[in-house]
């Protein structure tokens, strides 16, 4: 294939976009600080072992393996707006639920397991909808400029969280510092009816089967070879990193000694890369190629995942080690989100791209509660150390699948 360069974009973002982007962020920066309280609140509060952590982290993104397929047919058929009006309501009441819980003394780890399930349920149709979203606002020519504001937010996002969530649960409880994730979810769905997003057009089969137009997503997605590595790599990448996040904090709080606020400092302060590798992802696909960078940047978030388990004494050595992997992990990690999800819109049928979305984010985050569950098995026998050397050797590996595809030798791809 001879691909063109991508188009620079000459216009600025447009205001729907710019609400999206504002709904969307506010509404990531609540759920930073319950990435780091949720599974908090079940390791002070509740007691929570590997084997319970790495089986809460599964249910958030179990949804993704189960209803994930049908999501996309739900996105292709109804309301964008109306979809992410729900999605972010339901999460906003089941978040809620924790701390009020917690208050009265009756929240346990069967309570955390249910509320993560159906807070990833919703989170997996409101995903789907989002993606499919952006191309109704923005224009082709303008797709991986709004993708590179998107990761660029949320690295930022990924930056500024983990300082507040170490402050809220440091002012407050674990607990109580989810409210302002179910909080910012109510502040994001202010912000839908400033969406002039269009209802999902019917599909071209409107009178086929469910089991048909998912067929059609399925199809779109592993019929392209480009499509299809980028989607196995993902998911190879995605299955080792859940192994990693399963026992992570279990290592920075039990092997490091690190309090809640020290975490959030830490994870805050290695997040800065993935602001690095937002603003550099563009340069850096125009100055090595498409394939070369995506290859790149796995083998480089491989590598700083496996430089937090190098030290753990003295304690500052093991903090700036800690530090340095999350740098480096964000900043290839930012490149590569760039850049895979641009490839969707590049290939993907505009009808269709709600269920080539959720295609593909069904195999890369059905495989995360496998991870998940391996994580913490590993950890809970060989050892926390053991579980995050191996899943960060492993994760670098996937970027094999970009190197035996037509990835490897394109340049770039015309949007």
């Amino acid at each position: 294939m001879n691909p063109t360069e991508i188009s620079p974009p000459s216009r600025g973002l447009p205001r729907g976009y710019l609400a999206l982007l504002v709904g969307r962020t506010v509404s990531e920066l609540g759920s930073e600080v319950t990435v780091l309280a949720l599974p908090l609140t079940a390791i002070t509060l509740l007691g929570a072992g590997p084997a319970q952590t790495g089986l809460l982290l599964a249910c958030g993104r179990a949804p993704y393996l189960v209803i994930g397929l049908l999501a996309g047919v739900i996105v292709d058929r109804l309301p964008h707006r109306c979809i992410l009006l729900t999605a972010n309501l339901v999460m906003a009441a089941t978040l809620a639920t924790i701390p009020l819980l917690a208050g009265l003394g009756w929240l346990g780890m069967v309570q955390l397991y249910m509320a993560t399930t159906l807070v990833g349920t919703a989170a997996v149709i409101g995903e789907v909808a989002y993606l499919a979203c952006v191309p109704t606002v923005v224009d082709r020519a303008r797709l991986v400029r709004a993708q590179s504001s998107w990761q660029l937010s949320r690295s930022c996002v990924v930056t500024v969280g983990p300082f507040l969530a170490g402050w809220l649960i440091s002012a407050f409880s674990a607990p109580t510092a989810i409210l302002a994730d179910s909080a910012s979810f109510v502040l994001a769905t202010v912000l839908l009816p400033l969406l002039p997003t269009r209802a999902a057009e019917p599909p071209a089969t409107g009178s086929s089967s469910v089991i048909s137009q998912i067929a059609e997503g399925l199809t779109t997605v592993f019929g392209n070879p480009i499509l299809r590595a980028v989607t196995f790599a993902t998911g190879s990448f995605i299955f080792c990193y859940n192994a990693y996040s399963a026992v992570f904090l279990l290592y920075l709080t039990q092997h490091i000694g690190l309090d809640g606020w020290t975490t959030g400092v830490v994870l805050s302060i290695g997040a800065l890369g993935g602001i690095g590798g937002a603003v550099t992802a563009a340069w850096a696909g125009r100055a090595i190629g498409l394939g070369h960078v995506l290859m790149a940047a796995l083998a480089l978030s491989g590598a700083g995942m496996t430089l937090a388990a190098l030290f753990t004494q003295p304690p500052p050595a093991a903090v700036i080690c800690v530090a340095l992997s999350q740098f480096m992990l964000s900043f290839g990690q930012e490149i590569y989100n760039v850049h895979q999800v641009s490839v969707r819109y590049a290939l993907a049928p505009p009808r269709v791209l709600g269920r080539v979305n959720a295609s593909i984010r069904s195999l890369v985050w059905g495989l995360a509660p496998l991870g998940a569950l391996l994580g913490g098995v590993v950890g809970a026998g060989p050892g926390l150390r053991t579980a995050l050397v191996a899943s960060s050797v492993l994760s670098a590996t996937s970027m094999l699948w970009i190197w035996r595809s037509p990835l490897r030798h394109t340049h770039s791809l015309h949007l």
